[in-house]
């Protein structure tokens, strides 16, 4: 029995351990700070340094990360919602949620932020994609947003809905006057202070407006808010008089290398593949080789669209866990364990069954 309880001891110590850096004694002067690293670029850290999340499956406001969840992604919390503080270089608001325990989880544009329990060391982002879920936080110019009657779209550095004009040509804005009271362009000072959020596959830049103003752009479109969208969330201006429209993110697109030529990537920029004992509308991997070969998934709400220039069908196909599975003309898609960055291509041909896609 002894022996027992000094080895329960020692396994709660450990995983108390694991845990010390998400519980740091602050350091930083904000709640909020700002970090970068070559690969990823600017995004945010807690008061003790240590990098913050968002969880795709948690809503404004709401966190749906409890019990082992939560123990794994623990919870940036405060004493009390006025301690909350943010660099001035971060967009956007911070603030707090209530949580089932009580505690007060700091919020990012009414997202709920966390730790990861495997970054071990202040700059560590290893929790960055995981699950396809979980990202880093970047003090974003443009990111993915949405809501549940839309599904996933692009909201600006506020949290707020962005819209596209059908009546603007690539990189020309046609809206002035009235038309820009009503639906104020999106702006920055310079390009070079654009940050684009995670997974987007689409192309930020700006134009110039006759006012000498740079307005951001998205794969050449001039983006806009909505002057009657009152909070985060609302995208009462969809389908304005026809020619208003949220935009829908990327769910594929296509890239390119000397090497292996155009095939097409995920969200994240990595590769994805299939499977050549699959058959169309149904997956055969399972178990192991899901481990290795992770199929690509789709949310509740998701929006799926294929990026410029692809043509095709994109589809998904329920898995035995339940999950969905996203499908490109009816062939399920998975990522490769080994691909370490956007980019790779490490699984094309692997056991002569596991192939790039290509347009």
């Amino acid at each position: 029995m002894r022996l027992r309880v000094m080895f329960m001891i020692v396994v709660v110590l450990l995983l108390s351990a694991a845990f010390i850096p998400a519980q740091a004694q602050d350091s930083l002067p904000y709640t909020v700070n700002l970090s970068s690293n070559d690969a990823l670029g600017q995004f945010m850290v807690g008061p003790n340094g240590m990098t913050l999340y968002i969880f795709k499956r948690d809503t404004l406001g709401v966190s749906n990360c409890e019990g082992r969840c939560l123990e794994a992604w623990p919870a940036l919390t405060v004493e009390s919602a006025d301690a909350v503080t943010k660099d001035e270089a971060i967009p956007g608001d911070v603030g707090v949620i209530t949580r089932s325990d009580g505690t007060l989880q700091v919020t990012y544009n009414d997202w709920p932020l966390y730790y990861w329990f495997m970054d071990e060391a202040v700059g560590d982002t290893t929790g960055h994609n995981v699950g396809q879920v979980w990202f880093i936080v970047p003090p974003a110019t443009v990111y993915v947003g949405g809501n549940a009657d839309l599904g996933t779209f692009l909201v600006g550095p506020t949290g707020m809905s962005l819209y596209l004009f059908t009546n603007d040509e690539p990189g020309v804005s046609n809206c002035y006057d009235q038309c820009a009271e009503n639906w104020p362009p999106l702006t920055v000072a310079s390009a070079d202070e654009i940050v684009a959020g995670p997974n987007l596959l689409g192309t930020l830049g700006t134009t110039e407006r006759t006012d000498g103003t740079l307005q951001v752009t998205y794969n050449d479109w001039p983006l806009y808010y909505w002057v009657q969208d009152e909070k985060r969330g609302d995208a009462t201006g969809q389908n304005v008089r026809e020619v208003w429209f949220v935009i829908a993110p990327e769910t594929l697109a296509v890239r390119n290398s000397a090497e292996k030529g155009d095939y097409l990537v995920a969200a994240s920029g990595f590769t994805v593949y299939t499977f050549a004992n699959d058959e169309a509308g149904v997956s055969n991997c399972s178990d192991q080789c899901a481990e290795n070969w992770p199929p690509l998934l789709a949310l509740a709400g998701d929006t799926l669209t294929l990026g410029a220039g692809l043509t095709g069908e994109l589809g998904t196909i329920e898995r035995a866990d339940g999950r969905m599975q996203i499908t490109y003309n009816g062939m399920p898609l998975y990522l490769w364990v080994k691909d370490t960055v956007p980019g790779d291509t490490t699984g094309d041909g692997v056991n002569d069954v596991w192939n790039l896609v290509k347009p």
